[in-house]
């Protein structure tokens, strides 16, 4: 539904607020936890849940943590996609750490900001595309098609995509989330062309929805 035109953003030092610096400490504590609990998993989209921040691990790279703060009152245009070491996480909860540069939306209707400087979003930085987006069947099954995936439906459950596209490289929800409400499960699967993300509904774990994003769309982008 949307193709990336990336806008010019304004780069400044921002104040943290007081809800995101609790919810950071809250993060660390989590962390720390995680380390010796091998059940505590941070490595997928939405493993960490803690007041106003949603996000997880993501590999070895400096700033391993994608988070996606969600402001009180201001959840969807207010957002901000932040990237952390664990040591910033533990600066800003502690209160060491009292402000950060981010790269901030310029339109007067947006308030969105960005820790990396290709961070893109959604409301500025895309226009309309036809075959990207969140689809419902039947249109999902004419997108599926698109992309050489034939033979799922609305009926199709989670192992069938599974037997079909083999294992996915990435998986989560199936959880409530304060900010966010109920996450339902899904899978994401990267091609050479785009990703697909399945979305299953909560008991029967059939096909929810697909969603259809760019090859190269990352968390906090």
């Amino acid at each position: 539904m949307r193709k990336l035109i990336p806008k010019p953003k304004d780069r400044r030092k921002v104040p943290i607020p007081a809800e995101l610096r609790e919810s950071l400490h809250d993060v660390f504590e989590l962390i720390q936890q995680a380390r010796n609990d091998s059940d505590i998993r941070l490595d997928y989209d939405d493993a960490i849940q803690v007041g106003a921040v949603c996000g997880g691990r993501y590999g070895k790279k400096p700033r391993s943590y994608i988070l996606t703060y969600y402001p009180r009152g201001d959840r969807e245009r207010g957002r901000w996609f932040l990237t952390f070491d664990h040591s910033e996480i533990e600066d800003i909860g502690d209160g060491h750490m009292e402000e950060i540069t981010l790269y901030c939306c310029t339109s007067p209707e947006c308030r969105c900001k960005f820790r990396e400087a290709d961070g893109h979003c959604f409301y500025c930085d895309y226009a309309d595309d036809p075959n990207l987006g969140r689809f419902l069947f039947p249109e999902a099954a004419t997108k599926l098609a698109q992309q050489g995936v034939i033979g799922l439906s609305e009926n199709s459950t989670k192992e069938e995509v599974v037997a079909a596209l083999g294992p996915p490289d990435e998986s989560g929800g199936g959880m409530k989330h304060p900010p966010l409400g109920y996450i339902w499960p899904w899978i994401r699967y990267r091609r050479s062309e785009c990703q697909l993300r399945f979305e299953f509904n909560k008991n029967s774990t059939r096909i929810r929805s697909i969603t259809v994003m760019e090859k190269d769309w990352e968390p906090g982008k």
